[in-house]
């Protein structure tokens, strides 16, 4: 009784406070854990005269974040791991490549040897303030270096320094770091992330997003390397439990040159699954 007393006094106060015009924050517990559910999909061609070659990938999977511990200034050390992961690709010619968390006797040797280690293992310590900006990269295997999460924050965006209201607008500033396979760690580019709040109901805030580059080359397929790093859609974000709901981003990008034309798809989704 004592527990549901102080929770629903919590919520209140909560809800008080959102009425009273305060920033949103990320809010963290010790000990709290957060699954998403992810699913990302992509199309890459090339077009010459009259051959087309194309990829396409799957990769779905659960992430568990772990609260490790919250500061007196709510920045929370978190940590990640996979629950489980799915990734098909198929190239231009030949079979799909597969591995799977859950069937590995159905996996692709190679990628079997690649991925199930990843599985239930800490992908990467960090500390995150309660805007959701990455602080600092503790600890980390390859493929989440604090450039990652400087061109793609952990929880998908940074919160505003003032009160969410329908029509509020925001930025932010960051610096694209092109990583290997994309570039050799050191091509860097300018870019900004704009923000606009669409919509408030109840408790749950959606927030449109749109990315761009500052200084991207001049030449279309020079550009080509920087498309995976300029994310379109929207992020769902939950005020009263200061978390992310939903992240429903795409990318749509082509070039052309004298030698043929490139195009490339991407949906991705993230969504809560709940504490566990």
């Amino acid at each position: 009784m004592i527990r549901k007393l102080t929770a629903a006094c919590c919520s209140v106060l909560i809800m008080a406070s959102l009425a009273a015009g305060q920033a949103p924050r990320f809010r963290w517990q010790t000990g709290q854990v957060l699954l998403y559910r992810t699913e990302h999909h992509t199309v890459a061609s090339y077009v010459m005269g009259e051959n087309k070659d194309e990829t396409k990938t799957r990769v779905q999977s659960i992430k568990r974040w772990q609260v490790l511990d919250v500061d007196s200034a709510g920045v929370a050390t978190l940590q990640m791991s996979l629950q489980a992961l799915f990734f098909e690709t198929t190239p231009p010619a030949g079979e799909p490549l597969v591995f799977d968390s859950t069937h590995l006797d159905k996996s692709t040797p190679e990628l079997r040897k690649q991925y199930e280690n990843y599985i239930g293992q800490p992908l990467v310590v960090v500390r995150i303030d309660g805007q959701g900006k990455v602080l600092e990269v503790k600890e980390a295997r390859p493929g989440h270096s604090a450039a990652r999460y400087e061109s793609d924050p952990a929880f998908k965006l940074l919160l505003p320094v003032e009160a969410l209201k329908v029509g509020l607008s925001w930025e932010r500033s960051y610096q694209i770091v092109l990583e290997p396979p994309l570039g050799a760690g050191d091509e860097k580019y300018t870019a900004v992330q704009h923000y606009l709040c669409k919509e408030i109901t109840g408790n749950l805030a959606t927030v449109e997003l749109s990315t761009e580059v500052k200084d991207a080359p001049a030449a279309q397929e020079d550009q080509v390397p920087l498309w995976q790093m300029q994310p379109q859609g929207e992020i769902v974000f939950d005020l009263e439990a200061g978390r992310l709901q939903k992240a429903t981003l795409r990318i749509d990008k082509d070039a052309k040159s004298e030698n043929g034309s490139t195009h490339f798809q991407s949906i991705y989704t993230e969504q809560y699954i709940g504490d566990r």
